[in-house]
């Protein structure tokens, strides 16, 4: 079925990236940078490509349509060597789609929440590789980042770049797509929110790039493959499981297990099962708070750290220079006197010239160990600018890296744990508000399955399940009496008013209840 994905991305050059090589590179084509004065041919990768256009709002020059000057234009408008050129959104599009529904809905998409904004957008369509997954369908869109008007390109949007930009693209991705996957295929459905957020009880998996993709493809085993096989594997047994369950509540109600309970010892009980789940989500959320993610050393700190060794013997070769320079003009050594001994050296004392001569020798070393100094840090600078140079840093700054990323992951982990965990304490105050409510009401007993007796269980299925059905006769109970009595015993369980209302339930009738279907997996994410 189809899946969400959309991310968004900065293209700038601190990274050392060209967006005239960025436009080529997705749009399969041929493109000449003219700061750079180089040409970047991506001609033989048209073979995944679908579809290309460039939309632009009206104010916004004609020449602009073409490819070649409209990014380069982008450049030559930005003068900072750190500049952000472009902005891309790259999403996944429904397989279910055709190609040209695709097309209609990424060209929907970008002109009324992209262009409207005021951004020029730059999409392509591209199809899934020949050995990758078929349903890989996806658009990359770059976007510029200047508002643009008849003469070209004016300043910086910078609320394009704020995390509440990105949110809203996601939300209205979200929303437009479904709109056309309800036109052309209805019943299937995506959404920006977390699997958590949906209360789904399946991990997410994680994102393996076009690098990590390739790896596998080529036989290689690595870490988020391993990853992604695992929470695979996880959720599959996570579905049979709930099959399982509700597959054994079905034959209990078929077999008459149900057993009859007083309700305030189901609700008492509930309460307990839901007190358990509360300390687990404290317990992780105390984990989560101690996890410390450690700042990584940046390029700067590392490049500092790698010359500093030059760096000071630079300073200290300035050092002794400025000091032999003022040795000498204690000795008497000066401008105006070398000039006087150049005109008139039979007026000078032997000792003076010795004495100078010795200062000048000493001038004149001082000054070679400074230009020595100089040229080992700048020959040093330079092999850190080298591709050697670069990869050393990289290597330094590397466990920095991992360890800063796992410690983030696990942040993440528990996270996701805790938000399921917060939907679960969510359910369970329902289940329990629904019981106590059918309590005051005069319902004394209620039927739950026997196989049930609580909800201890290290999975979410069985937790899930287990409010669910012990709570499922109250519910039922409640859809026979009037609303606004409900609503007055709910109003008492919630502690909102102190009057606790009257039975309204005359005659208690032990309610059968319809055995809920078993629930269909969705099979792990691809």
């Amino acid at each position: 079925m189809a899946i969400y994905s959309l991310t968004v991305q900065t293209i700038g050059r601190g990274a050392g990236r060209s967006v005239i090589a960025a436009a080529a590179y997705r749009s399969c084509s041929s493109l000449s940078d003219n700061r750079l004065a180089m040409e970047h041919d991506f001609t033989a990768k048209a073979g995944g490509l679908e579809h290309c256009a460039i939309l632009a709002p009206e104010n916004a020059p004609r020449e602009f349509l073409d490819r070649e000057t409209l990014w380069n234009a982008v450049d030559r408008a930005e003068h900072r060597k750190d500049a952000v050129t472009a902005q891309e959104i790259l999403v996944a599009l429904p397989h279910e789609l055709t190609d040209a529904q695709r097309r209609e809905l990424v060209e929907e998409f970008a002109r009324k929440h992209l262009v409207e904004k005021g951004m020029i957008a730059d999409y392509a369509i591209h199809r899934p590789s020949h050995d990758g997954d078929q349903r890989n369908h996806h658009a990359h869109i770059m976007v510029t980042t200047r508002h643009v008007g008849h003469e070209g390109f004016g300043g910086k949007n910078r609320d394009w770049h704020k995390a509440e930009f990105v949110e809203q693209v996601r939300t209205d991705w979200a929303t437009i797509a479904n709109q056309h996957l309800a036109r052309h295929t209805p019943g299937v459905k995506i959404s920006e929110k977390t699997l958590a957020e949906q209360g789904i009880d399946r991990a997410p998996a994680e994102h393996k790039g076009p690098e990590v993709t390739a790896m596998e493809r080529r036989g290689e085993r690595t870490t988020k493959g391993e990853h992604n096989r695992d929470i695979a594997a996880q959720n599959v047994g996570l579905a049979r499981q709930e099959k399982q369950i509700d597959a054994t509540v079905i034959d209990a109600g078929k077999a008459d297990r149900w057993q009859t309970r007083p309700t305030a010892a189901v609700a008492e009980r509930m309460e307990m099962e839901r007190d358990k789940i509360k300390d687990l989500r404290d317990r992780w959320t105390t984990e989560r708070d101690a996890i410390s993610v450690p700042k990584p050393p940046s390029v700067k700190s590392v490049e500092r750290d790698l010359t500093q060794a030059e760096a000071k013997a630079l300073r200290a070769a300035r050092a002794r220079e400025d000091e032999a320079k003022a040795q000498a003009q204690r000795a008497g050594l000066s401008a105006r006197r070398l000039a006087q001994w150049y005109t008139n050296p039979e007026k000078a004392a032997m000792k003076s010239l010795i004495q100078w001569n010795a200062e000048l020798d000493r001038l004149a070393a001082a000054r070679r160990a400074r230009e020595q100094a100089e040229r080992a840090l700048a020959d040093r600078q330079a092999w850190l600018r080298s591709e050697p140079g670069r990869a050393a840093v990289q290597n330094i700054r590397q466990p920095g890296l991992d360890a800063a990323a796992a410690a983030k992951t696990e942040r993440r982990t528990l996270d996701r744990k805790i938000a399921r965990l917060d939907k679960r304490i969510k359910e369970a105050d329902k289940a329990i508000e629904t019981t106590r409510a059918a309590e005051i009401l005069g319902k004394k007993t209620l039927r739950v399955p026997g196989d049930m007796a609580d909800g201890q269980s290290s999975t979410n299925a069985k937790v899930h399940r287990y409010f669910k059905f012990n709570s499922f006769d109250a519910e039922q109970t409640l859809k026979h009496v009037p609303k606004v009595e409900v609503d007055k015993a709910l109003a008492f369980v919630r502690g909102l008013t102190p009057n606790r209302p009257a039975p309204v339930i005359i005659q208690v009738q032990t309610v059968s209840p319809d055995i809920p279907t078993p629930t269909k997996s969705r099979g792990p994410d691809r």
